[in-house]
């Protein structure tokens, strides 16, 4: 059975060709199914044995629509970049040759959906003999730093399996055991700003509340617990025009609104008592 991926439609007159074959397949399965139906359901009324004959007239219906053509020859896939081939057949449980009608897309939906990689999937039948299956995968966001692990992760926190992890290292690193379940936030809020951005480290939940941002140069941005928006906002503006961060600096503190407390490399802080 192949299994590729969808690049293109066929030509106006191979559809037309297709179109009129299919039209015949489709009277000879509905006049074969509808034969079949009718025997058995004649055989169950005097009978009385509906519940017995269930099963195996189903199993003769997709039998004569198997012969009839309509069975699984090829799966085309869209969407597909990390998800392997192989996994994805393994997980889909259809057969070549298995009559397509037969087929439980719901089934295999549920199954794929739980593939980490994946963030939504669509499974159709394209009569008589191929199966589509479009997905939507997870993007790769932020490196998960958390008990000395790291992990990949998208915006939504869901941990995504990687053979590597120095494929990723251009993502940004977020530290923290809550730091998932605000990573989309705080990605989004960075990426409106790529002078920060560009020099950011890694960043630190605190507390569960808040985030500090490490930047390259060993500066630590304290952020608020809300409007980090404007906090980011007015950094990136300070940054613009005095270029603050390329100073002696050890800390930039932007928890209080539309304050800035900075503190210089040279400065003791004394111990109270």
């Amino acid at each position: 059975m192949k299994l590729f991926n969808k690049k293109g439609d066929d030509s106006r007159a191979r559809r037309s060709a297709r179109l009129r074959i299919l039209r015949v397949r489709e009277f000879a399965m509905v006049a074969g199914v509808l034969a079949t139906v009718v025997a058995m359901g004649f055989a169950g009324y005097h009978s009385n044995s509906f519940k017995k004959i269930n099963s195996w007239a189903r199993l003769q219906a997709l039998m004569i629509t198997a012969n009839a053509g309509f069975k699984v020859k090829d799966i085309l896939v869209t969407g597909r970049t990390q998800v392997s081939a192989d996994e994805l057949l393994a997980h889909l449980s259809i057969k070549e040759n298995a009559p397509i009608l037969g087929v439980d897309i719901a089934e295999a939906q549920k199954s794929l959906a739980g593939l980490a990689w994946v963030k939504d999937v669509s499974i159709s039948r394209r009569l008589p003999d191929r199966v589509l299956v479009e997905l939507r995968e997870r993007s790769p966001e932020a490196l998960w730093q958390y008990q000395r692990n790291i992990s990949v992760i998208d915006l939504e926190g869901v941990v995504l399996p990687v053979a590597d992890l120095a494929d990723y290292k251009q993502l940004p690193l977020v530290v923290g055991a809550d730091a998932p379940a605000h990573v989309m936030e705080l990605v989004s809020l960075l990426k409106a700003e790529p002078d920060i951005n560009g020099q950011l480290a890694s960043a630190v939940r605190v507390g569960s509340r808040r985030w500090d941002l490490h930047l390259k140069n060993g500066v630590t941005v304290k952020l608020p617990e809300q409007d980090m928006e404007l906090a980011l906002s007015y950094l990136a503006a300070v940054e613009k025009q005095k270029g603050i961060l390329d100073r002696r600096i050890v800390s930039i503190d932007l928890r209080q609104p539309e304050k800035m407390i900075v503190m210089p490399e040279n400065e003791t802080v004394l111990p109270k008592g």
